[in-house]
This record gives C-alpha cells, structure tokens and sequence, in this order.
C-alpha cells in the first residue's frame, strides 16, 4: 500500500517524455542492429557499386551546374550563418533572446555539418567531372567516403533531434512553452548538455556505419559513378539495413514530433479569445507552414535516393537521367536546410542583417581610417618637403 501510495504522488510522465524516450532509445538500438545484422560477405574483393549508373554528357553536365549552385549556396550560405547567428547571440543576446535557444544550437550543428558536406564534396565531384578516374590514393578515397557518409548521417540525426527539441520546449509543463527560459530546465536539452547532445549524433552516425568503416558489409572506395568514392557493395546489395532503418526512423519520429505540436496549438487555441485569436491563428498557420516545408524537403530530398536502392538490395537499371536527377534532388538536401530556417524565422533574418550591416560598417570604417592615415601621411610628405626648400 505504501508503494503504490509512493507511486500516486510521482508524476506522471508526459506523452513528450515518453515519446522523448522512444526516440533516443531507438537510436542505440538501431546502432547496435547496425552491427550485429548478419551480412552477406565478409569479402570485399570485386564489390560493385549497387544501383547507380555512369552519367556522362549533358545529364553530366546538369549535374555539375546543380553541384555548383548547392556549393556557392550551401556552403557560403551555411558559412554566413555561422558567423552571423553567433555574433548577434553574443553581442545583441537581449535583443535577440529567442536565438539564445539551445534549438538554435542543434540550428548551427546542422549548418555546420551542411556546409563540411559541401566543402568536401564540391571539390570531389569536380575531379570526378573533369578526370573520370578514380583517386591514385585508395586510402584517401576511402577516408572521403567515410567523411561524406560520416557527416551525411550526422545530418540526418540533427534534423530529427531539432524536431525534439522544439517539441519539448513547445510542450512543457514546467514552462508551458512560452518561456524562453526553458533550457533553464530542460534535462536533455538544457544548459551545457545541448553540446553533449551534437557529440552523441556524431557518435551514433559513427556506428550506423561502422560496419563499412571495417569493410564488413560493404567498403568505401571508388565507385566509378557520380557519388566518386562512397559505399561498395556485393552485387546482390548491402546487407547492411542499419542506415536503411535510421533514415526511415528519423523521418517517423520527426513527423510525430510536429504532429505533436500542431496538436498542442490547436488545443490551446480554445483558450484563446477575444483580439489575442487573429495574432495566435497567424502564429499557427506559420509555425505549420513552417514544419510541413521541414518535413516536405526532408522527404522529397531523401526519399528518392533511399527508395532507388542506395546500395541496400540488388536494383532494378537506372536510366542516365533518372540517375543524374536522383542525384541531383539528394545533394539539395545539404544547400537548403538552411535556408529554410532562414525563410520561416523572421528573429534569423534580422540577426543576418544586423550581422551585414555591423561588418559594413566596419568596412567603411576601416576604409575611412586608411583614407585619413593616406591624406595624413601626403600632408606630412608636403611639409618636409617644404623644409627641404
């Protein structure tokens, strides 16, 4: 009796917690299916790369128009957030306190990973452009495929972790999410703990590949397709269905996590009354818009290279241009996470400008102090001259 009396007064956790729960249990457990899931071969000898095709001419071409577009515009946009949203947190931190948020965190982890794919892979498939031969280094080919994979599924894992964090900040209790001080409490997200957070997705996505780190289930070497160097695989497929697993994962859950919270609004929108409707309706519909773009990019992006083999089961022959397209509408996927942020936050774009026009002023400032340095320095050369005469 004095049990279940202990248990009556504990509280109970919240469907956010559990659904908190659910999630970061699956990703240790996907892991460890990762590597323990019996594979077809041990033997990586004569491995050929599964469902991709040789693209050559103007698909060719297409592809490295696209390419370079995702470069200039993921990496450099990607680079300009990572510089702007840390500046305006440290030097306008109570102008801008929503950015002060530790989702704003996992915002620029993800920039961060976004922008070392681009950087990487740009400079990669222009050797695969202009030379069609594989790297003379085998072991530089394998380490860029490990890379690539590495921080691909690092992507992957912060995207769905961002939807978490947003939905436990939206839903909790404590706080009713409409505090800004929330991280103030949050057990996972809070404090310092957000950084230990962005550790463990790089050590999940580690695992989630460990088994073609080891040249178990498959190898990274050169491919001979548009990817250059990633997984080989035997020709009946990967038997490795771990990463298989932890995209369709991250996609379920970052949805439930959404659903989640456009549920919570619509509930509180019953208590709402009076002129504060028009304003709470408005912040519905965009917060909606908002995670069906989220949502929408993630699937449309991914889904087509996942869905077309990517190396897990013996393909059906690609054509030319389905391949380059596939392709083409996958790397996307590491040019515009950002933008999206950029475009549905309204406190992030006015960080971005705050930060240009700071760094403008500095500009003319600089150039201003180097024209009176100039003028000071000619004025002084006239006057000594004039004591020489």
């Amino acid at each position: 009796q004095i049990i279940l009396q202990s248990l009556s007064i504990m509280p109970r956790p919240s469907a956010i917690s559990i659904l908190t729960a659910v999630y970061l249990s699956s990703l240790p457990i996907i892991a460890l299916l990762t590597n323990t899931y019996p594979y077809l071969t041990e033997d990586t000898e004569g491995l050929v790369f599964n469902c991709t095709v040789q693209v050559e001419g103007e698909d060719m071409l297409m592809v490295g128009v696209n390419q370079f577009l995702i470069f200039i515009i993921g990496g450099l946009g990607n680079f300009l957030t990572l510089l702007a949203i840390p500046y305006v947190r440290l030097k306008y931190g109570s102008e801008f306190s929503v950015l002060q948020l530790n989702s704003v965190v996992l915002i620029l982890h993800l920039s961060l990973a976004d922008m070392l794919y681009s950087l990487v892979r740009f400079p990669h498939f222009l050797q695969i452009f202009f030379t069609k031969e594989p790297l003379h280094d085998e072991r530089l080919c394998y380490f860029i495929g490990l890379f690539l994979n590495l921080v691909a599924y690092v992507d992957f894992h912060t995207i769905a972790m961002i939807s978490c964090c947003v939905a436990r900040h939206n839903l909790c209790r404590r706080c009713g999410g409409a505090s800004l001080s929330h991280d103030d409490h949050d057990e996972i997200f809070g404090g310092k703990r957000v950084y230990l957070v962005c550790l463990g997705i790089w050590v999940v996505s580690f695992l989630t590949i460990l088994p073609n780190i080891m040249g178990i289930s498959g190898v990274f070497a050169w491919t001979g397709s548009l990817y250059g160097c990633d997984i080989v695989c035997p020709n009946e497929g990967c038997s490795n269905i771990g990463p298989f697993i932890s995209i369709i994962n991250n996609i379920v859950f970052m949805i439930l996590f959404y659903v989640v919270i456009i549920i919570n609004l619509c509930l509180k929108r019953q208590h709402v009354y009076g002129s504060e409707t028009l304003d709470f309706t408005r912040m519905l519909k965009s917060i909606s818009l908002t995670m069906s773009i989220l949502i929408a990019a993630y699937i449309v992006f991914l889904l087509p290279v996942v869905t077309s083999g990517w190396g897990l089961w013996q393909c059906s022959s690609l054509s030319h241009r389905t391949a380059a397209v596939i392709a083409s509408i996958y790397w996307w996927m590491y040019g515009i996470n950002f933008f999206i942020y950029l475009v549905s936050s309204a406190r992030i774009r006015q960080a971005y400008k705050r930060f240009l026009k700071d760094m403008w002023k500095k500009i003319l400032r600089r150039s201003q102090e180097n024209q009176e340095n100039i003028e000071m320095e000619t004025s002084i050369f006239w006057i000594g001259l004039r004591y020489l005469e």
